[in-house]
């Protein structure tokens, strides 16, 4: 089922756009070759022929309800936050029965829940909606451990809840593995495992260096720097609840089982080497603030980031070379979203004007034994400048474990090479 998200997204956005004449062709058309794509699944997962008639009809049901939605949207040419969560909610929706179908088929007892039906309640922000953990915690220990004394299997969706008044919420992109996360914590579980497409936590990207290799055992902290800067494993709001809970999270290769794989843990009572990994996030922006007199302005850079994030404007990266200047780095997917924000803020006293550098990368150099290591910073700079590459900007956090840098995108291969062959291949 991989890419229904994005399809669904898709069709949303086109029918949209559409003339009415041709809206319902179109999402007649689409909803033919999705039911066709679950019902034809469905058939080749599960046995048991009276579970088959029960999923078969579920899905029709389903996606019925989509394709009416969909022609809603179509005809009032317009589609609301809210709207999409709703729609795009119907893939996990459809995939978690056919696994408790598949489950009960194979003589496993399993029920498919949404994130709502296993307790799951989220604030109203349609799109990228927060847990309300003082009411989740309590209901998913009441609705899920109910199931489980009795010996079933619950199949729930990840990245879709609801809020308050049951209306349908998301997550976010990547709340699949942050669903499974926040069900760990309140259920108090041994483990959280996430199943994905690679061996585990890799020391780089294996597509930029051959060389890179899975890493066997990281920290919370060290896999959130990861998560956040580039590597795709893994969702950086994932670890946070298993994190809070102390559960350990176990990363594995649905296509190598037997692989290792990688565990996620909250100290490292080894460290193999000062640098565990090192990452690379592209498609960023760089503003970049200035002006004589924003030293002058009380609570200017509290002005401009309080600007982006009413408008729901993820702020990578934070950097100020002085008082007269402030930097900030944005994926490039917001950039005319920031322009609209700043248009709020443009003419503050303080601010002489505003640059704009594109096509920049992030690389993020992670390792728990760079705390209180000396000269490691120097280090990766000097191995930067070896390859005759400019470092536009630097930040590091308190909390020691993570150096990150941004370099034109062009450069961002090479430095990774390089970074990786000094510092985590001889370990």
């Amino acid at each position: 089922m991989s890419g229904i998200t994005d399809e669904f997204l898709n069709i949303t956005h086109k029918v949209v756009t559409l003339p009415t004449s041709v809206v319902e062709t179109e999402v007649n058309k689409f909803h033919k070759n999705l039911l066709a794509r679950h019902t034809d699944t469905a058939k080749e997962l599960i046995d048991d022929e009276k579970i088959l008639n029960d999923v078969t009809a579920q899905i029709i049901d389903l996606a019925e309800r989509l394709r009416i939605t969909l022609i809603g949207v179509g005809y009032l040419e317009d589609i609301t936050e809210k709207s999409q969560d709703y729609i795009v909610s119907f893939g996990e929706r459809m995939s978690s029965i056919l696994v408790s179908g598949a489950l009960s088929s194979s003589g496993v007892r399993s029920v498919p829940l949404t994130g709502y039906d296993a307790g799951l309640i989220t604030d109203s922000n349609f799109g990228s909606a927060k847990p309300i953990h003082s009411i989740s915690a309590k209901n998913v220990n009441n609705r899920l451990s109910g199931y489980l004394k009795e010996g079933i299997t619950p199949v729930v969706t990840g990245f879709i809840a609801a809020d308050k008044n049951a209306r349908i919420t998301t997550l976010g992109r990547g709340g699949s593995d942050y669903t499974a996360s926040l069900i760990g914590k309140y259920l108090g579980a041994q483990e959280v495992q996430i199943w994905t497409d690679v061996d585990g936590i890799m020391t780089t990207d294996p597509r930029i260096t051959p060389d890179a290799r899975v890493v066997s055992r990281i920290s919370y902290v060290e896999a959130i720097d990861l998560a956040y800067f580039g590597a795709k494993v893994i969702h950086s709001r994932m670890v946070e609840p298993a994190m809070d809970a102390q559960i350990p999270i176990i990363v594995k290769n649905t296509f190598n089982p037997d692989a290792a794989g990688t565990i996620i843990v909250h100290e490292q009572k080894e460290i193999e080497g000062i640098i565990k990994a090192v990452a690379i996030s592209r498609g960023n922006v760089i503003l970049n603030f200035t002006g004589a007199g924003m030293a002058e302005t009380p609570n200017l850079a509290g002005k401009i980031l309080s600007a982006l994030g009413e408008d729901g404007i993820n702020i990578i990266m934070i950097s100020g070379a002085s008082e007269s200047n402030l930097s900030i780095v944005i994926s490039k997917n917001d950039e005319s979203r920031v322009l609209e924000s700043l248009e709020k803020i443009e003419f503050i006293n303080g601010i002489r004007n505003f640059d704009i550098i594109n096509n920049t990368a992030i690389i993020s150099v992670v390792g728990a034994g760079m705390r209180g290591a000396r000269g490691i910073a120097s280090a990766i700079f000097e191995t930067v400048a070896q390859e005759d590459v400019n470092v536009i900007m630097i930040a590091q956090g308190s909390s020691e474990v993570n150096v990150s840098f941004v370099i034109n995108e062009v450069d961002g291969d090479r430095v990774i090479r390089a970074l990786h062959r000094r510092f985590v291949e001889k370990i």
